[in-house]
């Protein structure tokens, strides 16, 4: 068995320190190379328990004190928007600074200059605002990921911009990288859409050239009293989506009021077709199944 290593001192087990100061409080240099140590950036320490993206940007700042923002897909997923597995990089940073001056140069970040300097912050540190975030996503994501990303920025449930805002970053940005990207995808961009999942299943039925549904739609009773808030609904037709996660399958109370809502729509005369993530991935089957009922189902 190993020797524990030695505690360090109490004031730099909150977050990152610089090894400088570590080593004014009398930290020894094998102590920081301990393995329960990582190094975000040279000069700087962190607890491998504390290693989320939130404490390497702290860290970085440790490093780098002049006008800077986090940007790019760290903007993105400081600001909590969704995104594909593949653009997810904790090990490097996205650090942009206004043009004109240096980008920043390290082994664990990538460096950008930015024309339009607009930053806000999150938990404290400096970030680019969701619409600048949104255009340096359509440099680096493909449409569906956009859309998913901006549908969330936008959600009536907690919108961090607005659609206008959105035209505005895109119209004020001619001739910048991915704004074509930025362009096809803002058309497409609902403020009803909760999750990535309803975002790329209303994109399959509308690249299907299927008329698009209405989100999160609410349904009523015939006496006026509500009975349900559903995902999806082609309201002609009376023809109800409703997709089924993880949580609809594992949890048992979700499993009996989910079969208990679809008895109840399906009372009112509602067609409920459930999805799953294997729809998604193989969407033909769903596809031609719901192009036939909105078929025989008109009203």
């Amino acid at each position: 068995m190993g020797r524990r290593a030695t505690a360090l001192p109490i004031e730099l087990t909150s977050g990152p320190f610089r090894t400088r100061d570590a080593e004014e409080r009398r930290v020894t240099a094998g102590r920081l190379r301990a393995k329960d140590l990582v190094t975000p950036i040279r000069g700087v320490r962190l607890s491998g328990h504390a290693d989320d993206l939130d404490a390497r940007c702290r860290a970085f700042l440790l490093h780098r004190d002049e006008r800077l923002a986090f940007s790019h897909t760290t903007a993105a997923e400081l600001l909590g928007a969704p995104l594909p597995l593949a653009a997810r990089d904790h090990n490097r940073l996205h650090v942009s600074v206004p043009r004109g001056e240096r980008a920043v140069q390290a082994a664990s970040v990538i460096g950008h200059t930015l024309a339009a300097w607009s930053t806000t912050t999150v938990r404290g540190l400096p970030v680019t605002t969701p619409e600048q975030t949104w255009l340096d996503l359509a440099g680096v994501l493909g449409r569906d990921a956009l859309i998913s990303a901006g549908d969330w920025l936008v959600s009536y449930r907690h919108p961090l911009t607005t659609l206008e805002r959105l035209v505005v970053a895109v119209r004020s940005s001619a001739g910048r990288r991915g704004i074509a990207n930025a362009r096809a995808a803002l058309p497409l961009i609902r403020t009803r859409s909760e999750s990535p999942a309803e975002t790329r299943l209303r994109l399959l039925i509308r690249d299907a050239g299927l008329c698009e549904p209405e989100l999160n739609y609410l349904i009523h009773e015939r006496d006026g009293a509500f009975l349900a808030r559903v995902d999806m609904a082609f309201p002609d037709q009376r023809v109800v989506l409703e997709y089924e996660g993880d949580g609809h399958r594992v949890d048992r109370d979700v499993w009996f009021r989910d079969i208990r809502r679809r008895e109840d729509l399906e009372d009112l005369g509602w067609r409920v077709v459930r999805v799953t993530a294997a729809d998604l991935h193989a969407p033909a089957p769903l596809i031609a199944r719901l192009s036939r009922l909105l078929t025989t189902r008109r009203e």
